[in-house]
């Protein structure tokens, strides 16, 4: 792995972003997986940033974890009795490239400290989970994960920190081996083409309420009709068999065989093997597909 000081990289410098342009970053790996609560969302988002096609701006949210994250390692590292150093760290296989940049990395025992300052400190969400529940939302445990992986490393110390309060909450963090090559395997997916072909498609993450009703109503009737028509092919295929393939009607059901022609193969014809049936094709259609995700 290549380290490089803070001093040298220094967060936030244009050496610094360009760095992150070419490189599968740790804060990124919730994009990449389709987890992130924030932009970019997806891939695709995740690529046009990474491209230049689009910039996130900073926020007072992203502002205020940077003006308190030196507080809040002093802090850390006062209760640890020992030093972590802002350090990013590289993957050296430029194949698959990957990188993290460390809140905190102490040489000593490879070690990670990872710092959040959210907003609302001690009643924020975050704080209130990892205090309820000993997790941390998946994108912050995957990012961890990716971290751990790049360095190395077994163990990362996850320190949240109330500003106001001036108090810190520790989760310990452990590297997990399937997610970490889930991980490595996403990355190599990503990089092997640009834009991946997973990527040429784009879907728009949408939160308007109109679509969210609608959204809901939908996937409430189409698990019926799912239901229905599991059902109407069952009794479809009961009176098919009754009827021993003749032609029947009863109930106010009429049952018809009939056979018709097969589709032709055109890739069979020897006449058409060199000619362009492009030229022959149609005006194009357009086509909507819904499914429940």
């Amino acid at each position: 792995m290549k380290i490089i000081k803070d001093k040298d990289l220094p967060q936030g410098s244009q050496e610094w972003l360009d760095v992150r342009s070419g490189c599968g970053m740790a804060s990124e790996v919730g994009a990449l997986l389709g987890v992130s609560k924030w932009e970019p969302k997806t891939p695709l988002g995740l690529y046009k940033i990474k491209t230049g096609e689009i910039k996130i701006e900073t926020n007072f949210a992203m502002e205020h974890g940077n003006k308190y994250e030196d507080e809040a390692r002093e802090m850390f590292e006062d209760e640890m009795g020992a030093q972590w150093e802002p350090v990013v760290i590289l993957t050296e296989d430029e194949s698959i490239p990957m990188g993290a940049s460390l809140d905190g990395w102490r040489e000593d025992d490879n070690t990670i400290l990872e710092i959040k300052c959210p907003l609302k400190g001690a009643t924020s969400d975050l704080w209130i989970e990892v205090a309820e529940t000993g997790r941390m939302p998946e994108q912050y445990w995957l990012q961890c994960q990716q971290q751990m992986l790049v360095a190395g490393a077994t163990k990362l110390y996850f320190w949240v920190y109330d500003v106001k309060n001036t108090s810190g909450l520790l989760q310990i963090v452990k590297a997990d081996k399937k997610a970490q090559d889930s991980i490595t395997e996403a990355w190599t997916k990503y990089w092997a083409q640009q834009p991946p072909e997973a990527l040429k498609e784009d879907v728009l993450a949408v939160d308007d309420e109109a679509w969210l009703v609608k959204a809901r109503q939908w996937r409430e009737v189409k698990a019926k009709l799912d239901g229905l028509a599991s059902t109407e092919k069952l009794l479809r295929e009961d009176l098919i068999n009754i009827s021993k393939g003749q032609s029947c009607i009863g109930g106010g059901v009429q049952l018809k065989h009939s056979e018709a022609k097969g589709r032709v193969n055109y890739s069979k014809i020897r006449e058409l093997t060199n000619v362009n049936l492009e030229e022959y094709r149609g005006a194009p259609t357009i086509k909507h597909y819904l499914r429940v995700t």
